[in-house]
């Protein structure tokens, strides 16, 4: 049985994602697809635009056979803590066979080389990077650079392209590593790789090639759905420079459209049923400045010992906030006027969203890997994943917090608690702005579709 384990956050689901679920599903002649999704805050420091049942059922509508919940310690983590979280939870089934994902580049070969080098860190690669940081630049960025320059002294025989023409220069290898560590679908590509080596996982890794708008492009592409992601899945010569005639919109895009609300979200961006969903959604969308006045309060009443222990932060950026909470507005002109050369605005984001949800660094070190499954919904075309998962996963299974204290050590309930206090949060933010329909977590039943 061939399964294809994809990590995700589906926020919300687009036409891009269902492109992908159907392309592995022909590339690795998958009988299922499991998805290990983000629960009700996402990677990039922020609540999700809806809550984690609505997303898991456009998931399984449109492709996914069974979706777990990543826990919220990794949901909302750095690129290297989320991805090691979703390939260890991923690989922890005992019965994902592989590990699908896009980036800018389908050169299997050459992604597993830089992954190796970052893995490794030989003493030039450091050097260098250790002078970049110097420079005052972000880690990504400086890592983008000493990668570079690492590989620009290495013999032009030691560096893998999978080009079966051999028409790739050693400048072209040298600009694709680059843009490689520029978008975030690459960085978490390369974190992907890592993650599977570090943890001799044997799930085989399938990237394939990212099709339509960048990560952050916020046009709204007019596109036929349908149409698009059949011809696109089985176009096999379709190469970067096509994708242009298949403008799948990013979820960055959709989330633009639906908070400016200038215009009616064009059904064509996405699948037809998730935007039955989505257009069908119970609760208000929710974004990060509808947490404004909760941060706020944390801003307030933190001191710069508190500050400097939650995840993302430091003592030097904890007195930063300290110095200039007074002027706090809300929570994107604060990550605005907070952010430097070295210090991302997504990094600050995660920062505010672990402040709110109370996750310091000492819980990476408590919890270095998911302990439990917890299934939010599957198909019940694809019923034999079931025993399948009982019969082969190395981690409990879950599928209500009820059944959590027979199944899960007190060490393990912790982690379990910040996805309830994730849903929590939630909850209060939507009640605020008169919603109070959302069912927490012991009452919330599993999609079945």
């Amino acid at each position: 049985m061939n399964v294809v384990g994809i990590i995700a956050e589906y926020n919300p689901f687009h036409l891009g994602h269902a492109y992908q679920i159907k392309k592995l599903r022909e590339l690795c002649n998958a009988d299922y697809v499991i998805i290990a999704m983000s629960g009700n805050f996402v990677q990039r420091g922020a609540p999700a635009l809806m809550e984690k049942y609505s997303r898991t059922q456009m998931a399984l509508c449109c492709g996914a056979d069974l979706v777990l919940e990543l826990p919220t310690l990794f949901a909302t983590a750095s690129a290297e803590y989320f991805a090691r979280g979703g390939v260890s939870l991923l690989d922890a089934t005992g019965i994902v066979t592989h590990l699908g994902f896009g980036a800018e580049t389908d050169d299997k070969e050459l992604l597993m080389q830089l992954a190796a080098v970052l893995l490794e860190e030989p003493e030039r690669y450091r050097k260098n990077l250790r002078m970049e940081l110097k420079k005052g630049l972000s880690f990504p960025a400086s890592r983008a650079v000493a990668l570079t320059r690492y590989l620009s002294e290495l013999p032009e025989t030691e560096i893998i392209s999978a080009a079966s023409d051999n028409s790739r220069t050693l400048e072209d290898m040298f600009t694709s590593s680059n843009n490689l560590l520029a978008s975030p679908n690459n960085i978490l590509a390369l974190e992907y790789l890592q993650a599977l080596a570090s943890l001799h996982s044997a799930m085989i890794p399938c990237p394939i090639l990212r099709q339509g708008m960048g990560y952050h492009d916020k046009t709204i592409a007019k596109t036929s759905h349908d149409k698009a992601i059949d011809k696109s899945c089985h176009d096999n010569t379709r190469t970067q420079e096509h994708s242009e005639s298949f403008p799948f919109c990013s979820a960055s895009a959709i989330r633009s459209c639906l908070k400016d609300d200038k215009s009616p979200l064009p059904e064509t961006v996405m699948p037809k049923a998730a935007y039955e969903i989505l257009n069908h959604y119970p609760h208000p969308f929710l974004f990060e400045d509808d947490f404004s006045a909760l941060l706020h309060y944390e801003l307030l009443t933190d001191d710069a010992a508190r500050l400097a222990s939650f995840g993302d932060s430091s003592f030097e950026l904890a007195n930063r906030l300290l110095a200039k909470r007074s002027t706090f507005t809300n929570w994107s002109g604060f990550c605005q006027q907070m952010k430097t050369k070295n210090i991302t605005y997504t990094r600050l984001s995660r920062l505010f969203t672990h402040m709110l949800l109370h996750i310091r660094q000492e819980d990476y070190r408590t919890y270095p890997l998911p302990s439990y499954l917890r299934i939010l919904g599957f198909r019940t075309a694809a019923a034999p994943l079931l025993p399948a998962l009982k019969a082969n996963s190395r981690l409990p299974l879950i599928t209500s917090p009820t059944d959590a204290g027979q199944m899960l050590s007190k060490e393990t309930e912790g982690l379990l608690n910040f996805d309830l206090r994730a849903t929590e949060l939630y909850r209060l933010c939507l009640t605020a702005q008169g919603d109070d329909s959302l069912k927490n977590d012991y009452r919330q039943q599993i999609i079945r579709l």
